[in-house]
């Protein structure tokens, strides 16, 4: 699967940055993105682990300064390390 944001989404929205004591519970679960909302996940400090629903192993293990694009309806969900630091920046 490609991980790169279409060149005709925009940006309109930002999460809250959140740590390990921060971040909600839906995050750290199954959830996804609505239809037509894509998902460029952040990570400013800490290691973040991305998983897609019914897999075992990460699509992904995110690092300081690391991006990775979620895209519509995809269902997953992270797993992040104490020192963690992310925010998500949706797009539509």
């Amino acid at each position: 699967m490609e991980r790169v944001l279409p060149n005709d989404v925009k940006p309109y929205a930002k999460s809250p940055v959140f740590t390990a004591e921060t971040v909600p519970d839906n995050l750290t679960s199954d959830h996804s993105l609505k239809a037509g909302t894509w998902g460029l996940l952040t990570v400013e400090h800490g290691d973040v682990t991305f998983f897609t629903n019914g897999q075992d192993a990460p699509a992904a293990t995110l690092g300081t300064g690391d991006t990775f694009v979620i895209h519509p309806q995809e269902i997953h969900y992270v797993r992040l390390t104490k020192d963690a630091v992310f925010f998500v920046e949706f797009h539509r």
